[in-house]
């Protein structure tokens, strides 16, 4: 009796030790979630510090201390269950929940990262404005944070059910961190960390460039806010409110970061929450999905039209003169922002490839 408990137990070992994972649930999800959140607060802060702060000089700063204790609850979260299921016997590479092995490899790049950025400002100094979004040991740690921030996204990938708020909220919190994100890394080119861009006077320099950094402040996060709208839309119908929820929240974020420029134009949040709510709406009437491509590339030019619309309908309500833009320019963006979003849903969803006869 003793050796067939021996020999199931073996059993079990080798088969932890082979191919399965332990069991994923919320319970985890949601842990990796308050984490995450905690160290994206920390995130922002420093970002508002680098936006509003003269001189940085050191790396030991208030918002390094909410951004890095962040990382080391998620570093604990991640690393503790990693060391008790290697324990319990399963393999290096399957010992945390199936989607969550990368956030392991993040936390691992950032904590280099992290000694290499302290290295880095000590040697050269504090990085200032955008200059702090292309240091390289800010990209390194770039790349393990959205490896660990997106684990629960991961995670809800692979498993077989996923429909309603019930079982997607972790997926759809996780996918408003990866968006915002993005747009904290591509600050220099967003209208709602920029918004006075394209109002009052026309620009007394080179109108040119004021043209075209326009232009770029509304066609980069329209690309980022559809690359990572039409991901989601690959995998499951969200539950509505979930774009509204993404839009708000990273309309909120990033107009808090660079408040000194952006807080008098608070009336682009609410353009973004009726976007969201818009495109929510458009989810659940026409449900796009790879299933259903002509919905699926109507919602892609659909959502960022009226976004960009609703944008400029705040920007002339906040500032009496208006938009220094022609109709060209104020029409002819929300245009191409479209003609975006449908570009990225053929990537998403291209069209078949013919087999030979």
């Amino acid at each position: 009796m003793a050796t067939h408990a021996l020999g199931v137990r073996e059993r079990e070992s080798e088969l932890k030790g082979s191919s399965s994972y332990p069991a994923g649930s919320l319970r985890f999800d949601f842990a990796s979630i308050v984490v995450s959140l905690w160290f994206m607060v920390g995130l922002f802060l420093d970002g508002w510090a680098h936006n509003h702060v003269a001189e940085l000089e050191t790396f030991f700063t208030p918002w390094h201390g909410v951004l890095y204790t962040g990382y080391f609850a998620v570093a604990g979260l991640i690393g503790y269950t990693q060391f008790r299921n290697v324990s319990k016997g399963y393999s290096f590479t399957r010992a945390l929940p199936q989607g969550y092995f990368l956030s392991l490899i993040g936390v691992i790049l950032f904590f280099f990262g992290g000694i290499g950025d302290m290295l880095w400002h000590e040697i050269f100094g504090v990085e200032q404005n955008a200059e702090a979004l292309f240091s390289p040991t800010h990209l390194l740690l770039a790349s393990g944070a959205i490896l660990f921030i997106s684990g629960p996204l991961r995670a809800a990938w692979v498993r077989k059910s996923g429909e309603g708020w019930r079982s997607l909220l972790p997926a759809v919190i996780s996918l408003g961190m990866l968006f915002s994100f993005f747009t904290f890394f591509t600050q220099y080119s967003n209208i709602f960390g920029n918004p006075d861009v394209l109002t009052g006077a026309p620009p007394s320099g080179n109108f040119y460039f004021a043209n075209v950094t326009g232009i770029s402040y509304l066609l980069y996060p329209s690309a980022i806010m559809m690359g990572v709208l039409l991901f989601a839309l690959r995998r499951w119908q969200l539950p509505f409110g979930a774009i509204t929820f993404l839009f708000t929240t990273n309309a909120i974020a990033m107009v808090l970061m660079r408040f000194e420029f952006a807080s008098s134009y608070w009336l682009t949040i609410v353009a973004a929450a009726v976007a969201g709510l818009f495109a929510d709406f458009l989810v659940l009437l026409w449900k796009p999905s790879v299933e259903r491509l002509a919905a699926l590339r109507l919602f892609a030019f659909a959502v960022p039209f009226v976004l960009t619309l609703l944008v400029f309908a705040a920007l002339t309500l906040t500032e009496p003169r208006g938009l220094w833009w022609a109709v060209h320019m104020w029409l002819g963006v929300p245009v191409m922002a479209g003609a975006i979003g449908v570009g990225l849903s053929f990537l998403v969803a291209p069209f078949a490839i013919p087999v030979e006869a």
